[in-house]
This record gives structure tokens, sequence and C-alpha cells, in this order.
């Protein structure tokens, strides 16, 4: 009997055993779970907290909007001459080369040429068309100046008369205005007519200012694809590509604008950092650049204190 039992006691303690192996088994295998749900959880946290600069590294975002302004620039019909405004042959020159680099653009972005090819001559056709539109700007305020002091006095558009007031009647009260008859079709033909003609009769100069300055803004939008969309790499080079543009031409809002903008958006700190030191260089634009319009006080009158009329001395007791 004593033999039976310290038998069954060893095979009570052998189960024991094995259950108590299990059970450390188990414990073991939901710690590595825990250690491992942990760590890929930190690993996440960490991703979230780097800064992602190459964000769109599949190029794919850039793709599409270059595939947008293929068309676009297809669209975009060639600048005019700018004889309408100007006359220096230094100027019309500035005119020609924004035409030849707007021919450029289109050629490229049509083949398509390699990102490096596309994103110069996009700065090339940025540059040349803001300096033909700052002279075309001159020298529209310039012909409006001469236009407003040949204009005899009393004849602004702005000195229109205005509408009489009704009439009161007896009773003081203001008599009904007459209703508005219904237009003949011969009437609606004339106004039609009328407005076609007053279309037609735009200044010449002010629709090859818009012209080159449409362009223009093309351009700085075609660029900033490159600056906020491109991979990494794109964006720097885009960058360095329009930091030579402000060596070339110091004063630029236009620019300092689309620099600031791509700031905003870019999370590479390295990058970022350069987008935000150079935008506001940029938009500091250099006094005297574009004349003070009609009837406004010169550049730096109300700011300047040397400028502002000095105070009458007090009069003696």
């Amino acid at each position: 009997m004593r033999k039976w039992s310290w038998s069954g006691m060893g095979r009570v303690g052998a189960v024991a055993l094995v259950i108590c192996v299990a059970g450390g088994a188990v414990g073991c295998s939901k710690k590595k779970d825990e250690d491992a749900k942990a760590k890929a959880e930190k690993a996440e946290a960490e991703r979230k907290r780097k800064p992602q600069g190459d964000r769109y590294a599949d190029g794919q975002r850039l793709a599409a909007a270059l595939k947008d302004w293929t068309k676009r620039w297809s669209d975009t019909t060639e600048l005019p001459a700018c004889d309408p405004l100007l006359k220096d042959a230094a100027d019309l020159e500035l005119c020609k080369t924004a035409s030849t680099t707007l021919a450029t653009m289109k050629a490229a972005a049509a083949k398509p040429e390699a990102e490096a090819v596309l994103i110069h001559d996009a700065a090339e056709l940025a540059l040349a068309t803001e300096a033909a539109s700052e002279k075309l700007r001159n020298a529209s305020m310039e012909k409006m100046q001469a236009e407003q002091k040949a204009a005899p006095l009393g004849s602004a558009s702005g000195a229109a008369k205005l509408p009489t007031p009704p009439k009161a009647g007896p009773a003081g009260a203001f008599s009904a205005a007459p209703k508005a008859r219904p237009l003949s079709s011969a009437a609606k033909a004339a106004i039609a007519d009328k407005l076609k003609a007053e279309a037609s009769s735009v200044d010449p100069g002010m629709q090859v200012m818009q012209a080159y300055s449409r362009v223009n803004r093309a351009a700085l939008r075609y660029l900033s694809q490159f600056l906020q969309f491109g991979a990494l790499p794109t964006r720097k080079a885009t960058f360095v590509e329009l930091e030579g543009l402000s060596k070339r031409r110091e004063a630029w809002p236009a620019l300092g604008r689309t620099l600031r903008e791509a700031a905003m958006a870019e999370n590479d700190p390295e990058l970022q950092g350069s987008l935000k030191a150079l935008a506001p260089k940029l938009s500091r634009r250099s006094a005297g650049v574009v004349p003070a319009a009609p009837n406004m006080p010169a550049p730096g009158y109300a700011t300047d204190p040397a400028a502002a009329p000095k105070p009458a001395a007090p009069k003696p007791e």
C-alpha cells in the first residue's frame, strides 16, 4: 500500500511539473507578444514624430500635376509685341526674349523634357516675363499720367451727373416711377452690338500688359508644382534654381510669395529653413520700381519724416 502511494504521488508530481512548464511557456509567449507590440507602437510613434521630408517620393503627385500643365502650356497663346506701350529698342528686346523663352517652355513641356530642363526653362520664362512686365507696367502708368494731364478740367469719368430725384406729388409723396417696358428684339440686338464694340475697343496697351503678366504668373505656378509636390531631391533642385533667380533679380515680391507658400507646406527642416530665409529678401521691393499712381503721393512721402512739411515756428509773444 505504501509502495502504491509513493508511485501515485510521483505521477501527480510529474503532472504538476508538466502543467507548470506549460504555464511558463504560455506566460513567456504572452510576454513576447506584449514586447513585440510595445516595440511596434514605439516605432510608429517615432515615425510620426520624425519629419517626413520625402513625402512625395513616389512621384505620383507631381506626375499628375505636370500632365495637367502639359495641356495648359499647349493652350497658352504666343506673347504679343510690345509696340503699343514700349518704343525703346532695349525694352522691345525684353519682350522678344520673353516670347522666345515661352516657345522654349512650350516645346519642353510637350516633349516632355527631364525635370531639370523643365525647371530651368520655367525659371528663365518667369525671369524674362517679369522683366518685360515691369517695363510694361511703368510705361502704362506713365501713359495714364500723361493722359490725365492732357485731359481738360471737368472731363473725368467720375464727374458724371447724379440722377435727378423724383418730384413730390401734391400729397407730399414721391410720384411712382414709370414701369420699365420689355425690350424689343431690335433693342436687344443694339445693346449686344454696343457691348461688342466696347469689348473690341479695350486699350491695346492694357491687353499686352495683361498677356505678359498672365504668362509670368503661370511660370511661377508651374515652378511651385516642383517646389511643393516633387520628391525631396526635386524640391531642393527647384529651390537652387529659384535661389539663382534671386541673385539676378533681387526685388521680386511674386517670387517671394511663391517661396513663402512652399515653406508653409514643407516639412523637411533644412529646406524649410532655406525657403523662410530667402522669401522675405525678395519681398522687399526697391523704392521707385513702379511709379506712383495718378493723384497719389510719391512713395515714402507719408512715412519719411524728412519729406513731411515741417511745422511752422511759434510766433514770439
